[in-house]
């Protein structure tokens, strides 16, 4: 792997999915404390202490019985420092979305929202205890026909746990529109920096698009794009190697000027400053 990338792929296993000791975290500092990304998803327990991470340029900090969820493709920076234990589950998309519910979960869930990531999750320790030490043990098998399927029945109840316990403290607001939109931005926002092309990509009314998405975001859907863009050259330019031209051409942008002056019209700074100050 390229130092200068810091990107994490998920390493060659059986099956995508393992789960560690947060103790290794502490063991590799100059790993783990510089910002990078992660092609995979991370669920994060703390048992005891207090960590501090650094998400997507937000501070984030988890106390003892507690979890949150860093999702594939955020730009983070482990706590190396302060003194704390639990368990991180490390797993691929492919793994989980084996079934059409799981993908709808992925794809609806509120602990995954692109809208808000990393929300903290108070969580029952005993439960979670149980079930981590259970897909602990079914990890330590030898891979057969059974193995696989076991392991992604104890994540989709860590999962659906996880997400229970955060829709009895924040209650699920129904938007499907809004949310399709932001799936849908998820995926294209490289190709089209315009409400035009969600509205035809969704077959819907653009007045009923634009109200449904500030319902869900408090964001009209052009800002809530240009928002989603900047974030992701933001991410690009404290992790990645790339040049801001090549980064530019990378978020669909055909000159490098005009990349230049939208992350300018959106930040008040250049690509350069930005990525000096980091």
């Amino acid at each position: 792997m390229d130092e200068n990338i810091r990107t994490f792929d998920f390493k060659t296993l059986p099956i995508e999915i393992e789960i560690k000791d947060l103790e290794f975290v502490r063991e590799l500092p100059k790993l783990f404390g510089q910002a990078h990304k992660a092609n995979f998803y991370q669920i994060v327990w703390i048992t005891e202490g207090e960590a501090k991470f650094y998400i997507d340029f937000r501070n984030i900090t988890i106390k003892a019985n507690e979890v949150l969820i860093i999702s594939s493709g955020q730009v983070f920076v482990f706590d190396t420092q302060s003194d704390y234990s639990g368990k991180i589950i490390l797993f691929t998309s492919n793994f989980f979305t084996i079934t059409e519910l799981d993908s709808n979960f992925l794809h609806t869930s509120k602990i995954i929202n692109p809208i808000n990531l990393n929300q903290i999750v108070p969580i029952c320790p005993q439960l979670m205890e149980n079930l981590t030490t259970l897909l602990e043990e079914c990890l330590k098998y030898p891979v057969d026909g059974f193995q696989k399927g076991i392991a992604q029945s104890l994540l989709r109840v860590i999962l659906l746990e996880t997400e229970r316990q955060l829709s009895t403290s924040c209650p699920l607001i129904i938007n499907n529109t809004g949310r399709k939109f932001c799936n849908a931005v998820e995926r294209h926002f490289k190709e089209s920096r315009n409400t035009e092309y969600y509205v035809n990509l969704l077959g819907i009314n653009e007045k009923t698009l634009s109200k449904e998405v500030k319902v869900l975001s408090g964001k009209t859907p052009k800002v809530y794009i240009d928002s989603r863009i900047i974030l992701e050259a933001k991410r690009l330019l404290s992790y990645s190697a790339l040049s801001v031209k090549e980064i530019g051409f990378e978020l669909g942008f055909d000159e490098p000027t005009n990349f230049n002056k939208y992350f300018r019209k959106h930040t008040g700074a250049t690509p350069i400053q930005f990525r000096e100050s980091i």
